[in-house]
């Protein structure tokens, strides 16, 4: 592969996935991410659970409904 080649890669996150996903499937940062739990915007279960890790991951399709202005 020559220099002047660039690579694209393109995601599409599963049904749950972390936070580092958050600004190029959203645009939405981690800190605000933490802002909308701390303040009960997305709700745990449904926006955001704890995997087998003990790490946060977001659900997509209920963070896509939540910002069309769905519940």
């Amino acid at each position: 592969m020559g220099a002047a080649e660039k690579i694209e890669y393109h995601i599409t996150p599963g049904a749950w996935f972390r936070q580092e996903l958050l600004v190029p499937v959203f645009g939405i940062t981690p800190d605000a991410a933490k802002k909308y739990r701390a303040e009960g915007k997305w709700l745990e279960g449904k926006h955001w659970r704890k995997d087998p890790a003990n790490r946060i991951v977001y659900n997509r399709d209920a963070i896509q409904d939540w910002l069309g202005g769905s519940v």
